[in-house]
Order: structure tokens, then C-alpha cells, then sequence
């Protein structure tokens, strides 16, 4: 005979394990069952649930405290932050849909004859103008096609006051302007210079 055949029947080391893992879970869960049942066990772990949650408000007001000293933002203030920006945001898009209603609204009307003109202002009474004077004759012809000199033209009437019965003065004076006859040709002029 060989060995294998004399240590007899095979044993599975996986089954073992399983049948004392349920044996260790029955014990225990018995076990633990009837420790947490008891009314020492609940009031200690009230009593533990009571220290952490002050423990962590202590932890979380000093935190707070801390935070507010160095100005820096706490979880309320960029939570309350939030809200006021998704408020925001709401708002906006209300205004935005508003917006398109009214926009809609205006493209939807067919565009007909325009309604009567509103009242216009009233302006003020426009001075007489005087009279043009009579032109000059004009310019002889020079030789070869060449434009001659214009001869000289004729006096040019006052203008009346202007608009709103005030009188057209000149730049810096109180007198009303006067237009410089147009016949006397433009001489060249040299501006005047400070340094010699």
C-alpha cells in the first residue's frame, strides 16, 4: 500500500477554515448581542456619541475663530457665497427671459404706417436777411485758353441778426460781424514773429 492510501480520506483545508469561521461568528455575534441589548451599553454610548459631537462643535468654533482672525473665509461664509450667486444667476436669467418676451413681442408686431408725430419744439423767430449786391462782370479770357483775372464782384448786402433776434458777432467782440468785401484780392501776408 502507499502512504496517501493509509492516511485515509482526504480533508479539504478551505472547509476547515469555513466551519471555524462560522463557529468564531456565531459565538460572537451571541455574544455581542446580548452586550449591546443592555441599557449600560446604550447609555455609555450615548454618553461617547455626547463627548464626540461637543468635542467637534469646541473644534469647530475655535476653527471659526481662527479663521475669522486671519480673514480667511469660513464653510458658512463660502456656502452663504454660493447661495448668493445661484440667486444671482436666477435672477439674471428671469431678466434674461423677459427680455426675449419683449424682444419677441416687438418682432411679432407688423410694420404698418408710422402713428402721428409727436409735438416738436418751438424755435425761436429767424432775423431778415439783407440784400445780395449785384455781381461784377467777369474775368477777360487770357491767351491760350487760359483763364483771365475775375473782375470785381459787387458789394455784399448786411446780413440781419441771427436766429433768436441776437446779432452774429465776431470771435471775442460785441459788434456784429461784417463780411469783408470778396473783391479786393488776397495778398499774401506774413506773419509776425517776436524775435528779430
Amino acid at each position: 500500500m502507499t502512504r496517501t492510501e493509509e492516511a485515509g480520506p482526504k480533508t479539504d483545508p478551505f472547509e476547515v477554515w469555513r466551519q471555524l469561521y462560522d463557529a468564531n461568528e456565531r459565538t460572537w455575534s451571541a455574544a455581542l448581542e446580548q452586550a449591546m441589548g443592555s441599557k449600560e451599553f446604550g447609555d455609555s454610548s450615548g454618553k461617547l456619541l455626547e463627548t464626540m459631537l461637543a468635542a467637534q462643535k469646541s473644534v469647530r468654533d475655535n476653527m471659526r475663530t481662527y479663521l475669522e482672525t486671519m480673514n480667511v473665509p469660513t464653510r458658512e461664509d463660502i456656502a452663504r457665497l454660493g447661495e448668493l450667486v445661484i440667486g444671482l444667476e436666477e435672477k439674471i436669467d428671469q431678466v434674461v427671459d423677459r427680455l426675449d418676451a419683449i424682444e419677441d413681442a416687438v418682432r411679432a408686431v407688423p410694420a404698418g404706417p408710422a402713428g402721428p408725430a409727436g409735438p416738436t419744439g418751438s424755435a425761436g423767430p429767424v432775423g431778415p436777411t439783407g440784400r445780395v449786391g449785384p455781381k461784377g462782370p467777369a474775368g477777360r479770357t487770357g491767351p491760350k485758353g487760359t483763364t483771365g483775372r475775375a473782375g470785381p464782384k459787387g458789394s455784399v448786402g448786411r446780413t440781419g441778426p441771427a436766429g433768436r433776434g441776437a446779432p452774429a458777432t465776431r470771435a471775442g467782440s460785441t459788434k456784429p460781424a461784417r463780411r469783408a468785401p470778396s473783391a479786393t484780392p488776397a495778398k499774401d501776408v506774413k506773419p509776425a514773429t517776436g524775435a528779430r
